[in-house]
């Protein structure tokens, strides 16, 4: 058994640690309370379990119930410290997406590294991070849904709590309004640019101006700012892809300074401009960045969430921190851990880890490595996951692929694509360290 983790730091509720890895982005209060909430837990050996209770329970990854999602603890502090440095050289600010982890631990140390704030996709995700004490939620969204709208309303009588969301349209606007008449102040707002044919958004900078005038016209709204997401195009970075983006971005900027040439956003005291996924944080950083003096100060803001855990597929292909591009490229923190099965054909290996487990929306698993009496044997072409079912994986197994032939029994590591389909799977989640040791844990709240 891997050596157990020392239980030297300070006891936190449920007489385990507070977790280290949270920071103090968010409220200590709060974060404890969830740390002491026992979940059903079905990697761990004792279940219900809270997280504080893993901390403290000085268990290893063989302790674990397979199939396990863990996460690793020097690659997530690689990858908030890296993503945080490289947003701060380009003079960007990040408000990470919070749908990608719906982790409140996570979000802290995401804040404990200068994050200006959390995006929501939605105003139920918003709510998350306001029960945990965020401070300034933009949520990436027209909201028209009445009694979301009235939950706005009433959250805005606390003035150190700011929140933000999309229009695209003078019905959105007019929906917004009516729902504020009574709040004590305005509600915040950013005119959301789209691109034709994809999702939410003004088609073109002409119906962009006029939705800008009718909401800058509005006493119950304030136009802070403008907003578009670019991951709506193709996120690769071959062909004519990244060429599309930067034109597009450049259409985004130019709506911000003729918004700005009208007097359009004279009720803020910057102008906040955000773009930037997971895939082209990059083109998004350099083009608002770029614009030119404006009335008032421009904030920059990225919403890339992806970067804390990375990925084996999907992110190091798109991402520009990503392996055999950047020196420094972020890492893989995200590992699933299945037993073999069974072997019924020559060919064919079947793993206990399916769709229940993992993600599989853009790729399928990558097998990196058997574990066997001991020791890892890497794996390269030759042991392929083909398809998932709810609870099983089928492996190809090619002849040559020798002594890395599964057997029943082996302990398969799985690379992963795509975190934020991961991530809803898994209530409660293992950090593992450099030792194979569980030293932390974090709740996800979806």
């Amino acid at each position: 058994m891997t050596e157990p983790a020392s239980d030297s730091a300070t006891a936190g509720p449920g007489g385990g640690r507070p977790s280290a890895l949270a920071g103090s982005g968010l409220p200590a209060g709060p974060l404890a309370a969830l740390d002491s909430e026992p979940v059903e837990a079905r990697s761990l050996p004792a279940s219900p379990a809270s997280a504080a209770d893993v901390r403290a329970a000085g268990l290893a990854l063989n302790d674990l119930w397979l199939p396990a999602v863990v996460l690793r603890e020097d690659a997530l502090r690689h990858n908030l410290d890296r993503f945080a440095r490289w947003c701060a050289d380009r003079g960007a600010d990040l408000a990470p997406h919070g749908k990608t982890t719906m982790s409140p631990q996570l979000w802290s140390a995401q804040l404990d590294r200068g994050a200006w704030g959390l995006t929501a996709a939605t105003v139920a995700q918003a709510r998350v991070m306001r029960r945990f004490g965020a401070r300034r939620v933009l949520i990436a969204n027209e909201v028209v849904e009445p009694a979301q709208l009235a939950w706005l309303a009433r959250e805005l009588a606390d003035p150190g709590f700011t929140p933000m969301c999309l229009v695209d349209s003078a019905a959105g606007a007019a929906a917004l309004e009516a729902a504020m008449a009574d709040a004590p102040r305005p509600l915040p707002v950013l005119l959301e640019l789209g691109v034709a044919g994809r999702r939410t958004g003004v088609r073109g900078a002409e119906g962009a101006l006029d939705l800008a005038r009718r909401i800058a016209a509005a006493d119950r709204l304030r136009l802070v700012g403008v907003e578009g997401y670019e991951g709506v195009l193709p996120q690769r970075r071959d062909g004519d892809a990244p060429e599309r983006v930067r034109t597009w971005l450049a259409g985004l900027a130019e709506l911000t300074a003729g918004a700005d040439a009208e007097g359009l956003f004279s009720a803020t005291d910057e102008i906040v401009v955000t773009a930037g996924g997971s895939a082209y944080p990059d083109l998004a950083a350099e083009a608002l960045t770029s614009l030119p003096e404006l009335s008032r100060p421009v904030r920059p803001v990225v919403r890339s969430g992806c970067y804390i855990t990375h990925d084996d597929l999907f992110m190091d292909r798109a991402s520009p921190l990503r392996s055999g591009v950047d020196p420094d490229p972020l890492r893989p923190a995200l590992t699933c851990y299945a037993r073999v099965l069974s072997c019924p054909e020559p060919g064919r290996a079947l793993l206990g880890a399916g769709k229940r487990d993992v993600s599989f929306d853009i790729d399928l698993p990558r097998p990196r490595a058997l574990l066997r009496d001991g020791g890892r044997i890497p794996l390269a072409g030759g042991v392929r996951v083909v398809e998932l079912n709810d609870h099983h994986g089928f492996l190809d197994v090619e002849e040559a692929a020798g002594e890395a032939v599964p057997r029943v029994g082996d302990v398969v590591e799985l690379g992963l694509s795509h975190p934020c389909t991961v991530f809803d799977k898994w209530p409660l989640i293992p950090v593992l360290d450099s030792r194979d040791r569980v030293v932390d844990a974090v709740r996800t709240l979806f």
